[in-house]
Parts: structure tokens; sequence; C-alpha cells
């Protein structure tokens, strides 16, 4: 016997869209920062923040959407988080890997004083954030099924 609601939200289209907008406008602020030659700025903080003040109007706005989705509100909130914090890791991660290979490898002082740090910083959590994002949309395309 069928038990669900007539009023079922589907996962798919209401979480996908947020996930790829959150990573689109991401990719955008991390254009910027590599266009202002890497350094955050208040213009990078500004448009993080505004990123932030956008995922809680949306929390806002699909709410009672977000109760009918299995742990939807969870799910929302820690895709954000893992968007945002990947997205600086993940850059960050980049430049001390091209900076390491512009100047011959890691022995340079600035990029030596990451050494003891750089594993389990960055790497880790530039790569295991990343494939957490993944594993997230993948659970939202499968509906919270993982079989």
């Amino acid at each position: 016997m069928d038990t669900r609601s007539s009023h079922e939200v589907n996962s798919r289209s209401l979480l996908l869209p947020y996930a790829l907008g959150l990573i689109v406008a991401m990719a955008v602020i991390q254009a910027v920062v590599a266009l202002t030659g890497g350094t955050i700025t208040v213009l990078v903080g500004a448009l993080t923040a505004l990123v932030a003040l956008g995922i809680a109007i949306w929390l806002v706005l699909h709410r009672q959407e977000l109760r009918h989705v299995r742990f939807g509100t969870v799910i929302a909130h820690t895709i954000a988080f893992v968007t945002v914090t990947t997205s600086f890791n993940l850059h960050a991660l980049l430049r001390v890997m091209v900076l390491g290979a512009q100047q011959g490898g890691l022995d340079d002082a600035s990029v030596q004083a990451w050494s003891t740090w750089f594993g389990p910083t960055l790497a880790m959590s530039a790569l295991w954030g990343l494939g957490l994002l993944l594993h997230l949309i993948g659970s939202v395309l499968g509906r919270g099924w993982e079989d």
C-alpha cells in the first residue's frame, strides 16, 4: 500500500537546481579571485556574503517543500557548506600546486610553510569536500536511496 501524501515533493527538482546554482555561484566567485590576482578581497567577501544571503532566502522560501523531503533541510545545509568551503579549498590547493610547479617544486619558503599542513588542510578538505558534494548530488538524483 502506498502511504505517500498527495503533496509529494520531488527532491531532484528541488535540490538539484539549488546545488547547481551554488556551484555556478561559487565558480563565479573563484573566477573573480583568480582575476584579481588570487587574493581574497572585500569584493570576494561581499560576493560570498551575497551567496550566503541567497542561501538563507532560498531556505526560507522552500521550507515547506523541504519538510516533505527526507532530511531535506540538513541536505540543503550540507550542500551549501560543502559547495562554498570546497570551492575555496580547491582554489587554494590549485594555487599552491601551481606555485610549486612554477618554482620547480615545493622547496620555496612560502610553500614550505604549508608543507606539514598541506595534506590535512588543503588536500584533504578540498578533495573530501568535492567527493562529498558529488555524493550529495548523487543522493539527490537517487531520491535519497543509494542502492
